[in-house]
């Protein structure tokens, strides 16, 4: 710094000076004082203190005191969620949330999303349930928020909850899931039903008040999932083909599915099924279905595989299947292959079934529609493209269509926000403008009354701000060429 002109010195202390005061601290206007608390609150701050530097007349800190003053009022006043905001941490502060149950699919959205993070520090107890809980996401949950948090599981045919487990640590794999509850009674079994040794694994079967009396007017069915209960006698015992092991604490451990079922955003669906309706697609001669979790995607995703008398068109056979089959079961995508990989047993193997190439949005040969390539379109078109897998999305393409569900949709409403600097979209226009042109334009406003991106409030240049800036600079000056 001794070799700096007072010219270049005065410049480079300018430049500092006008970082630290824009990017730094509590400094500028309320506004500014306002946006930077609202940020600190999202991630969990609920303390703030204020640094008075010295150098500054008495008067002209106690008149700083005013608007930090009303900083301090409009920040604890203020922070409820907008009218149009219905987003899941919107409505855990609007209505005061203190109890939250969801589906490991929806938890990783939340602690992905600052402001949904954020909110989940409110919440007092946390019950996840549907899916297997990694044990990477109950460390994250356990990060997120100080909730008692229980992993739940139980079928439908023994009315929902059946065993639960208060998180004590997240160490595990995957989380246990725990001890019966009231009324209910838990055994697992070999494939004879008989029981099976502490540690080893076989399929649950659950008995008690909450198993339900069988499937209507499916006789064979209920005969092949219900048995009477040969433990106690009376009542019946329902197979979940779930496997699991006990160990010497009585602990339950999911160790996965003892037949094709797999389960997806919390719906429990049959790949066998899917299986068929992708073999009645003309000209396949073999399919199979999986559900991959392939990192740098949201989430697992149902992929189809099949092999073909000529390569399958992945968009036009998920159409045939959505005519058949729910959303749910339709796959994300379906990969043609040459021939299914095989284990040393001739066994079709599924581990090695290579993982789906990026999808390229279908649209008609002579299209003259180009990608775009800047505004809100390409941003959204980016944030599509990598949440869905695909390329080349045009203002026309259709996010539902695409492959697109409602959890995306949460996570897509997410990271347009981020994307575009906005905090007015609203959760429900990514499903009232579902095209990338149509939710673009009402971004822009040109179809909507969203508004235009927030940029921060511009600094209104003060006398008062002036003079503190000017005497900040002679001082950091100062003490730059070693002067007292």
């Amino acid at each position: 710094l001794e070799g700096l002109s007072a010219e270049e010195m005065d410049a480079i202390l300018e430049f500092a000076f006008q970082r630290y005061f824009n990017d730094s601290g509590m400094f500028g206007t309320v506004d500014d004082g306002l946006v930077r608390a609202e940020q600190l609150k999202r991630i969990g701050v609920d303390e703030i203190a204020c640094l008075i530097d010295y150098g500054i007349a008495t008067d002209k800190v106690m008149a700083g005191l005013k608007p930090l003053a009303d900083v301090l009022r409009r920040a604890n006043a203020g922070g409820a969620p907008a009218e149009n905001d219905h987003s899941i941490a919107a409505q855990i502060i609007r209505h005061g949330v203190t109890h939250l149950q969801c589906t490991p699919s929806m938890a990783q959205m939340m602690v992905t999303n600052d402001e949904a993070r954020g909110a989940l520090a409110r919440v007092k107890s946390l019950m996840i349930g549907g899916e297997a809980l990694p044990g990477r996401l109950s460390r994250e949950l356990r990060e997120a928020t100080q909730a008692q948090i229980q992993n739940m599981y139980g079928p439908t045919e023994t009315t929902i909850w059946s065993t639960t487990h208060v998180l004590q640590n997240a160490e595990a794999t995957t989380a246990p899931i725990g001890t019966p509850i009231a009324n209910t009674q838990v055994h697992v079994l070999d494939a004879a039903h008989q029981p099976l040794p502490i540690g080893a694994a076989g399929e649950l079967w659950i008995g008690g008040d909450g198993v339900t009396r069988g499937y209507w007017k499916r006789a064979e069915l209920t005969a092949e999932r219900f048995i009477d209960d040969p433990f106690i006698g009376t009542g019946r015992l329902y197979g979940t083909g779930d496997l699991v092991r006990m160990d010497a604490d009585g602990l339950l451990h999911f160790e996965g599915r003892a037949d094709a079922q797999v389960k997806i955003r919390g719906h429990r669906i049959e790949l066998g099924e899917v299986e068929a309706r992708l073999s009645d697609l003309p000209g396949v001669r073999q399919a199979v279905a999986v559900l991959r979790d392939d990192a740098g995607h949201s989430g697992a995703r149902l992929v189809g595989y099949v092999v073909a008398d000529t390569p399958v068109d992945s968009d036009g056979a998920r159409r045939q299947l959505a005519a058949h089959l729910p959303d749910i079961m339709v796959p994300h995508v379906i990969v043609s292959l040459p021939a299914m990989p095989l284990t040393p047993n001739k066994k079709i193997d599924r581990k090695a079934l290579p993982a789906p190439t990026e999808r390229r949005a279908e649209r008609a040969a002579n299209a003259q529609e180009a990608p775009p390539s800047d505004g809100s379109q390409a941003a959204i078109a980016q944030v599509w493209g990598t949440l869905l897998g695909i390329g080349d999305i045009r203002g026309t393409d259709n996010f539902f269509a695409l492959g697109g569900h409602s959890l995306l949709a949460v996570q897509a409403h997410r990271d347009i926000k981020e994307a575009l600097s906005l905090n007015t979209l609203a959760i429900t226009d990514i499903f009232r403008f579902p095209t990338l042109a149509g939710l673009a334009a009402h971004i822009d406003g040109a179809g909507g009354k969203t508004s235009a991106p927030v940029v921060a409030p511009p600094i209104v240049d003060t006398p008062a701000r002036s003079e503190t800036m000017s005497k900040r600079r002679m001082m950091r000056a100062g003490r730059g060429r070693g002067q007292s």
